[in-house]
């Protein structure tokens, strides 16, 4: 299990909304609003040290969404 290494400021300041719509439209959505059953992801997850980037997130489908947690969680790797 990574332990977590973002303070709740750290991940307060990564999940902004402001700062989300702005990855989001950099990612190909002008309106910065992601299509109903889409979400963000971050890669290297927010609570270890991950950003709000570009490059450290992905457009994947709710669905891809939790089966990925879900075996990173039985792996131990949340």
């Amino acid at each position: 299990m990574q332990k977590p290494t973002a303070t709740k400021a750290q991940i307060k300041k990564e999940r902004d909304p402001e700062k989300v719509a702005k990855v989001i439209k950099q990612k190909g959505y002008p309106s910065g609003k992601l299509p109903r059953g889409k979400v963000l992801h971050h890669i290297k997850p927010v609570a270890v040290g991950g950003k709000t980037t570009k490059k450290n997130t992905r457009v994947i489908t709710t669905t891809k969404h939790k089966q990925i947690h879900k075996n990173r969680a039985e792996r131990g790797k949340i």
